[in-house]
């Protein structure tokens, strides 16, 4: 549960930015997959549920939406976390002697 926190906490915020930045844009279809994304992070309850707007935010880049460069900025950004919160998950091979 705590690593589904901490990538709420880092990620949310960023998500209600970039949402709001689409909405003034008049990016309806973007802001609405976006949406969603945030809905499944604010109701991912473990990590299994995490790992989907996880995804979805790795393959934003394949979408092929166009953003504006202040959206740009903030889909980097959300990348970014996006991308160590997903390493973060990602589970440790065990050694074996």
């Amino acid at each position: 549960m705590q690593r589904t926190t901490v990538a709420r906490n880092e990620i949310g915020p960023l998500l209600d930015q970039l949402i709001v930045q689409l909405d003034a844009e008049g990016s309806a279809t973007q802001k609405a997959y976006f949406n969603r994304i945030r809905r499944r992070l604010y109701r991912a309850q473990d990590e299994l549920e995490l790992a989907t707007p996880i995804l979805e935010l790795s393959t934003t880049t394949v979408v092929g939406f166009h953003f504006s460069m202040d959206a740009d900025a903030l889909i980097a950004r959300i990348l970014e976390k996006a991308q160590q919160v997903s390493e973060e998950l990602r589970p440790v091979a065990a050694k074996y002697h």
